[in-house]
């Protein structure tokens, strides 16, 4: 019996809905996903490293308003903070779910189903949004805990991060399009990951590199993040003085769809392993019955 295809947006919503509640179930996987970056915030709360007024990092001149209390190395690395717990959980963490889905044959049984690969897509990016964004709350509420400084308006912070979640979730989406199991995809998005927190400015200036690596680094999607919420935190900068890196980050977000889009299938061209024996099982079973 033919079985017909709901409207899109009505699969979207319903797809939306399962991977949120299914994400919320897994409390282990997303404490892991939160510890990574929760981590690196009470490392760097731990060190004193106040920077002379004008230096190279661009801190250390007093907060406007002017309270009196130099910016320091802690204030400067808050927002690259933010940016890599939004980078690794959305990134990272869909590479990862996918893959499962792959190995456990959820994607092949979906792509029998009257399911869109789009609202598939769709549905588990906009559920790691909610939680992603969750996370940010939470690194910026344990970064002002800790003695960080924030200038500008945190709404700001969660409408950059908001574009920053779903360009790497998309990216996420087409590193795990062409995976076959969970490690291969982890290591693939480790590999991914790795360079641009040191290419992105999170820890130090983008200016202090290589004129080409520079140019390089200045084209990525988590630059323009950092910048933009380094420049709300420090600077207290506004929506249109964040204008540019707003709107890099609104080119990449179609970009990354449309990559995604064009690597992501629902059964790879290769089983992996795991689906194989899962797949034998039911099959020696009948020949055996």
């Amino acid at each position: 019996m033919h079985r017909t295809r709901r409207p899109l947006l009505r699969q979207t919503l319903d797809l939306t809905v399962a991977s949120l509640r299914m994400l919320l179930r897994d409390r282990t996987a997303l404490l892991g996903a939160a510890i990574f970056p929760v981590a690196f915030l009470l490392v760097f709360s731990l060190y004193d490293l106040s920077l002379t007024p004008l230096g190279d990092f661009g801190v250390g001149a007093p907060a406007p308003p002017s309270s009196g209390a130099p910016l320091d190395y802690f204030d400067f690395v808050l927002p690259g903070l933010l940016a890599l717990g939004v980078m690794n959980l959305t990134m990272v963490g869909i590479a990862g779910s996918v893959a499962r889905f792959r190995e456990t044959a959820v994607l092949r049984r979906l792509a029998v189903a009257p399911v869109s690969p789009s609202a598939f897509i769709t549905g588990q990016v906009l559920a790691r949004l909610v939680i992603a964004l969750g996370q940010v709350v939470l690194l910026l509420v344990l970064g002002l805990a800790l003695g960080g400084t924030v200038v500008g308006n945190p709404l700001w912070l969660l409408l950059l991060a908001t574009l920053g979640n779903l360009t790497f979730l998309a990216l996420g989406f087409a590193i795990a399009g062409r995976t076959s199991s969970v490690d291969a995809a982890n290591n693939l998005a480790g590999l991914v990951t790795m360079p641009l927190m040191f290419l992105s400015g999170m820890f130090f200036p983008v200016a202090s590199l290589p004129t080409v690596v520079r140019w390089v680094a200045e084209a990525l999607p988590i630059t323009a993040l950092v910048d933009g919420m380094r420049a709300v935190s420090l600077h207290g900068a506004s929506l249109g003085e964040v204008l540019p890196e707003l709107q890099w980050l609104l080119a990449w977000v179609p970009a990354s769809f449309l990559v995604a889009r064009l690597s992501f299938r629902m059964t790879p061209q290769r089983t992996s392993p795991a689906v194989r024996r899962r797949t034998r099982r039911p099959a020696a079973a009948a020949s055996r019955a």
